[in-house]
């Protein structure tokens, strides 16, 4: 098969035209029809309040968006955000813990079309990215009232970060009585009450995690290391304040604690403790009435680290809490036909970072040799203007005019207590964006796209930190972003088909030095190029009133150009070429039941590792069946099976590949009252 080229080439899109040709006409073989009604509610065909900012139904918005509801996240059977996204097509996941769990600065991540670093995640329309970390394993599935993924740059509508993305996880307003528990093996345990009517709604959880072998390879270092997860917990709580009708108030709380051990190989003798600890806050206020959205929000993720020999004695210590402020107000404008939206939004990032060669009393920092604050302030103008064309068609303009100011790196060496202020050069960007929409009928529409996005670096690649050194003439990424698709609801199916490309100028990516035994000395960040042209295929079917299903393929070729990992200016693999993916459901009666597949295929590592450099990793194959039996309305017992085949697929790499959890399951009771 050749390469693809990292432009939309005549025969990609030919390729997209034959492919809607072929699902119109193909369609009505599969069964039979299905009234509108009945196609909307098995299609999530409600409204989408992600990709345009506004209430929009997905066969008018032009843009790939895939939505889960929380009658297809219960299916999935998956435990927090982080499981529900896993399977999701166009999609790659990484993570260092099993099921996603973060381990302090190394937090779970989502990749949507090969941008590694490009995925905003909001929760409640709210940016939850905070120096490029975000904990979605931190969000139980019971807290969710839906999640909506837009593929493709989002910078115009949504600012910074949204190179790949959007990811909008959207929380319940009434969850109402119930309480369950489950257990399973690896010391898992997990138990949950929800209390909540009209006006107060709150979810306690509380998980457990117990110890796991080989969930690392041999390091490539001179070390030669394997990790083993120790044990683990998580707290959490969320509730949300409904004060009056279009103001509601909504609180979130997490807390973390993972180990790892580390031993050399073929040795049972552990060597170090690595223990984290996390600790998430996040308070939300929002208003939506009257074509008026508004928020206000306030967040702060602390991550602690502690290494040692032993659990009592600890030789490296850090620390680091960062806050986040955001308000954003927009307002919608009807104009006959036509539709306008002008919004501003404000962010505010600040971190302090500490770090010690030993650890103080009451879990403190001991006297670091450096202590760290940065900071800067983002604001933005954005506007959309929707023209009506005709009956059919819709044309969209966008545009978002960004100033990030006041960007203050201060750090004080406690040794010295001599202390360098560092201020940047104000960074500015205007990101555009067209789009066209064609409705052929109520069941059927095209778009296309084509627009910039851009992603500001965070402040400890600027500023550094610990092993990071300061880079501070690094350039925000700058991408150009095209997109045409087709979407078909007809019969019991609903097709969806996308052709995307896009190219990132000064895409920004690690460069980790190492030391003649293999640790690693230095991380340098630089600038590179990234591109990829890739196509989108998926379909959603009802068979019959007792089974549904579920599928999709992706090809794309993801690259990137630089010297510092390959020793040339030549484009070279990144990632992987294909993923396939697909579910198969069941219901009947008092019984469900849920299988789905992901299938990552064609991978290449990004990283060079010690004396050795890693490209080809094996594929991914991620399997899940979840199943639910319902003896009365009020009762529910449920059995979720996780990689049933049992691999150990490698969910992140950099000196050594970190592995899922093995085969593993969870057998739960649930009770509403």
């Amino acid at each position: 098969m050749k390469k693809m080229t990292g432009h939309v080439s005549k025969g990609m899109l030919m390729c997209a035209l034959i492919c809607g040709t072929l699902v119109s006409n193909a369609v009505p073989a599969f069964a039979g029809e299905m009234d509108n009604d009945s196609l909307s509610e098995f299609m999530l065909d409600p409204m989408i309040v992600t990709a345009q900012r506004v209430d929009t139904k997905d066969l008018h918005t032009p843009a790939s968006v895939e939505v889960y509801n929380k009658e297809r996240i219960e299916k999935t059977g998956a435990a927090n955000a982080y499981d529900v996204l896993q399977n999701t097509l166009g999609v790659m996941t990484q993570s260092q813990g099993f099921n996603g769990t973060s381990m302090g600065t190394m937090t779970s991540k989502v990749m949507i079309r090969g941008v590694e670093k490009g995925t905003l995640v909001m929760v409640n329309g709210v940016p939850m990215n905070l120096d490029g970390k975000y904990n979605l394993d931190d969000i139980p599935t019971e807290s969710i009232e839906r999640i909506e993924v837009v593929r493709g740059g989002g910078s115009v509508l949504y600012g910074s970060e949204a190179t790949g993305g959007v990811i909008n996880i959207i929380t319940k307003k009434h969850v109402g009585n119930s309480v369950s528990v489950a257990a399973g093996n690896f010391g898992k345990e997990r138990y949950k009450i929800s209390l909540g009517n009209e006006k107060f709604n709150i979810i306690a959880g509380l998980e457990n995690r117990g110890r796991a072998e080989k969930m690392s390879g041999v390091s490539t270092t001179g070390k030669k290391s394997v990790y083993d997860y120790g044990k683990g917990e998580r707290k959490s709580l969320l509730w949300n304040l409904n004060i009056i009708d279009g103001l509601s108030f909504t609180h979130s709380y997490s807390k973390n604690r993972n180990q790892y051990e580390i031993r050399t190989e073929g040795k049972a003798k552990i060597n170090q403790y690595n223990k984290y600890k996390d600790t998430d806050n996040n308070f939300m206020l929002n208003y939506e009435k009257e074509g008026w959205k508004a928020s206000l929000a306030y967040g702060t993720q602390e991550k602690g680290y502690d290494q040692g020999k032993s659990l009592d004695h600890m030789n490296i210590y850090s620390w680091r809490k960062g806050h986040s402020t955001n308000a954003n107000v927009q307002k919608q404008f009807d104009l006959g036909r036509n539709r306008l939206l002008l919004g501003t939004s404000f962010q505010r990032e600040d971190i302090d970072l500490y770090s010690s060669e030993k650890k103080g009393k009451k879990g403190k920092p001991g006297t670091p040799p450096l202590d760290s604050t940065y900071k800067r302030d983002v604001y933005s103008l954005y506007a959309s203007y929707e023209m009506a064309l005709g009956d059919k068609s819709n044309l969209f303009l966008n545009a978002r005019e960004t100033w990030a100011t006041n960007i203050t790196g201060r750090q004080t060496d406690k040794k010295t207590n001599k202390t360098t202020v560092t201020d940047n050069d104000m960074m500015r960007k205007f990101t555009p964006e067209v789009e066209y929409l064609y409705k052929f009928d109520e069941n059927s529409s095209f778009y296309a796209k084509a627009g910039k996005s851009f992603r500001l670096p965070h402040l400890t690649q600027i500023y550094g930190n610990g092993l990071i050194n300061p880079t501070l003439d690094l350039k925000p990424e700058q991408g150009t972003h095209y997109e045409m698709g087709y979407k078909l609801n007809r019969g019991n199916a609903a097709w969806r088909v996308s052709v995307f490309n896009y190219k990132i100028k000064d895409a920004i990516d690690a460069d980790v030095q190492y030391d003649e035994d293999g640790s690693v000395s230095a991380v340098n960040y630089y600038n590179e190029d990234n591109r990829d042209t890739g196509v989108e295929v998926s379909v959603n079917l009802k068979h019959n009133d007792n089974w549904s299903s579920n599928w999709g393929a992706m090809l794309h070729n993801p690259q990137a150009r630089n010297i510092h990992t390959y020793g040339d200016n030549n484009w070279h693999d990144m990632y992987n070429r294909y993923q396939f993916n697909g579910g198969v459901n069941y219901k009947m009666a008092k019984f469900a039941g849920s299988l789905t597949g992901n299938f990552v295929g064609n991978r290449t590592s990004t990283r060079a590792s010690f004396k050795n450099p890693q490209r080809h990793i094996k594929p991914q194959f991620f399997t899940d069946l979840h199943l639910t039996y319902a003896p009365e309305a009020n009762q529910k017992v449920w059995l979720h099976l996780n990689n049933l085949l049992d691999r150990l697929d490698v969910t992140s790499n950099s000196t050594s590949n970190y592995y899922s959890l093995g085969r593993n399951f969870m057998l739960g009771y649930e009770y509403t009252f």
